[in-house]
C-alpha cells in the first residue's frame, strides 16, 4: 500500500513536487518555493526573536501536555505499530520513546538548557547588560536546515526544539522510518496555535519536508539557499557531499555536524555485581545499540575469572529484559550471527549467547586482545550497523589501559565507520574513579556518565561537545561607555 510523505504545516501557498520512491509517494517543498520566500523567513524570525522567552517555553510544554494527553487516550497507538514496523524496534520501545517526549518538550528541562547556554535568558528576546556598560543580545543564525537520520524520534527533535525556542526558522528533514513520528509529535505545536500567538509564530517558523538523496531542492537549499546554519546528523558519505555543497554556498552557513559515535561501559571486578550487569544489559537491549550513546563495547578491569561470573550475570539480565523488548532478524542477519557466533567459538572466545530468535543476545569476553578483531575480517558485514544485542567484554589488568583501548576503538575494523567514542558508562570503584575521570577527559570522549543511564541525557548535557543552543544564535554586542580615553 503507497503511504503518502507531505509536508507539515499544509500552508496555502505551499509549493511541492511529487515523486514515487518505492512504497512512498513524496510530496517534496519545492526550489520555487524557497526561491520566492526567504525573505519571509527572515521576517518571521525577527517577529519570533522578539517574542519573550518565557512565552516560547510556554508554547513547548503545552506541546508536551497535549501529547502526554494523546498518549494517555491511545491516540497514538496505530502510529506504534508503524513505527515498530518501519524502525524494527518493539512496541515496548516505541512506547518508551512516547514517554520520553514530554520530557524533552517540559519548560523546566529547556530553560535548565538555555540558562547553561547563555548568560541571561532575557538576551534571546532584548539586550541585556553583562558588565557596566556592556550589553548581549542572542539573534537567531538562521534559518537553521537540521537534516537527521536514524529510527530514534527523539535526536531530531531535540535540535528542532532548541531552534524554535531560540527564534530562528527551522527547515526540517527527518529519515523516512521517523518521518510519520516525528510530524506526530509536531502537530501539537498546530494544536496549541490554536489558542496562542506565541506557537502560531512558533508554528510559522517551522517546516518539515522529506528529501530524496537527489533532490534538487535539498542541493539549492545547501548550495545556494539563503541559510545560516546546517545542522547534520549523520555520517559518510553523506556527511562528505554535504559539508561540500554547504562550503560553496555564497552565504557561508554555519556547518554543525553531529557524527556517528558510539558507547563504552568500563566496569572493574569490585563493581560488576548484579545491579551493573543490570545496568548492561538494559543499555545493550534499549534501542538495540543504535543510539551514540549506546554500549557497543565494555572493558573489564581484573581477572578472567570475575569477567567470566560478571558475564553469565549479563546474559540472566539480557534474556529477562530482552524478553520484554522482542526484536526479530531477517533469515540473512541470522545466518550471519550464526557464523559470527561459530567462528568465534573455533577461535577459543569465550561466549554466551540466547537461542531465541526473538532475543538474539550475545556476550563475549576476550582476555587482553579482541576476538572479534580476529574473524571480522571474514563477516565485513558485521559492522557496529549490523550488529544488534551483541557486545565483547574485553578483559583488561590495568586501569591504564582503559585509555588506550577507548582510544584505539574508532581505528578498529569491527568499528569502521564510527568517529570517535561519545559515551563512556562507568562502573568503578571510588579509588578507580578518582584515577580514571581526569584521563577519561583527555581520550576525547564526550559524555562520562553511570553504567545504568549511559541513554540518559540531563537537560544541561552539551551534543557532542557542542552547546547546541549557543551554535543556533549570534551574540550582539553593545557598548555604551568608551574604553579609550
Amino acid at each position: 500500500m503507497e503511504q503518502e510523505i507531505r509536508p507539515f504545516p499544509l500552508i496555502e501557498d505551499l509549493e511541492v513536487v511529487d515523486k514515487k520512491v518505492n512504497e512512498y509517494r513524496i510530496f517534496e517543498v519545492s526550489e520555487s518555493y524557497f526561491r520566492k520566500n526567504f525573505l519571509k523567513f527572515r521576517e518571521i524570525q525577527e517577529e519570533l526573536s522578539s517574542t519573550p522567552i518565557s512565552d516560547r517555553l510556554k508554547v513547548l510544554d503545552e506541546m508536551g501536555r497535549a501529547w502526554d494527553s494523546g498518549l494517555k487516550r491511545g491516540e497514538f497507538d496505530g502510529l506504534k505499530e508503524s513505527l515498530a514496523k518501519s524502525t524494527g524496534y518493539s512496541e515496548n520501545l516505541i512506547d518508551l520513546e512516547f514517554s520520553f517526549v514530554p520530557i524533552l518538550l517540559d519548560m523546566d528541562n529547556i530553560r535548565r538548557n538555555l540558562e547553561f547556554s547563555f548568560r541571561s535568558l532575557d538576551g534571546l528576546h532584548k539586550f541585556v547588560e553583562v558588565d557596566e556598560g556592556e550589553y548581549y543580545r542572542y539573534v537567531p543564525s538562521g534559518p537553521v536546515f537540521i537534516i537527521s537520520s536514524g529510527n530514534s524520534l527523539i535526536p531530531p527533535l531535540i535540535p528542532t526544539t532548541l531552534s524554535l525556542v531560540t527564534g530562528n526558522m527551522t527547515i526540517l528533514k527527518p529519515s523516512l522510518t521517523n518521518y510519520f513520528g516525528v510530524v506526530k509529535v509536531l502537530e501539537t505545536l498546530e494544536k496549541v496555535s490554536e489558542r496562542s500567538s506565541a506557537a502560531e509564530k512558533m508554528l510559522k517558523a517551522l517546516l518539515v519536508s522529506y528529501y530524496t538523496h537527489d533532490s534538487p531542492t535539498l542541493k539549492f537549499l545547501l548550495e545556494k539557499g539563503e541559510i545560516g546554519v546546517v545542522n547534520f546528523w549523520g555520517g559518510e558519505p553523506a556527511r562528505t557531499e554535504v559539508g561540500k555543497l554547504v562550503s560553496e554556498n555564497p552565504f557561508h552557513p554555519r556547518f554543525i555536524v553531529n557524527g556517528p559515535l558510539t558507547g563504552v561501559a568500563v566496569i572493574d571486578e569490585e563493581s560488576a555485581d548484579d545491579e551493573t550487569a543490570w545496568g548492561l544489559a538494559y543499555n545493550i537491549i534499549l534501542y538495540d545499540q543504535q543510539l551514540c550513546s549506546s554500549p557497543t563495547s565494555a572493558i573489564f578491569v581484573g581477572s578472567l575469572e570475575k569477567a567470566l561470573e560478571f558475564m553469565a550475570k549479563v546474559s540472566k539480565h539480557l534474556d529477562e529484559i530482552g524478553g520484554e523488548y522482542k526484536m526479530l532478524l531477517s533469515e540473512g542477519e541470522n545466518i550471519t550471527l550464526h557464523g559470527v557466533r561459530r567462528s568465534l567459538q573455533l577461535n577459543g572466545a569465550n561466549i554466551s549467547y540466547s537461542k531465541s530468535l526473538e532475543n538474539p543476545w550475545t556476550v563475549v569476553v576476550s582476555k587482553e586482545n579482541s576476538a572479534l578483531d580476529k574473524i571480522i575480517k571474514y563477516f565485513p558485514q558485521y559492522n557496529i550497523y549490523y550488529r544488534k544485542r551483541f557486545i565483547e567484554i574485553l578483559v583488561v589488568d590495568s586501569v591504564e589501559k582503559v585509555f588506550h583501548e577507548i582510544k584505539k576503538v574508532p581505528l578498529r575494523e569491527a568499528f569502521k565507520g564510527v568517529d570517535k567514542v561519545q559515551t563512556v558508562g562507568i562502573a568503578l570503584y571510588q579509588k578507580n574513579l578518582e584515577n580514571v575521570l581526569e584521563k577519561l577527559a583527555k581520550t576525547g570522549v564526550y559524555r562520562i556518565v553511570p553504567l545504568a543511564d549511559m541513554f540518559m541525557r540531563s537537560a544541561i548535557e552539551p551534543y557532542d561537545g557542542t552547546i547546541l543552543a549557543s551554535a543556533f544564535t549570534n551574540t550582539i554586542y553593545y557598548r555604551n561607555r568608551k574604553l579609550w580615553m
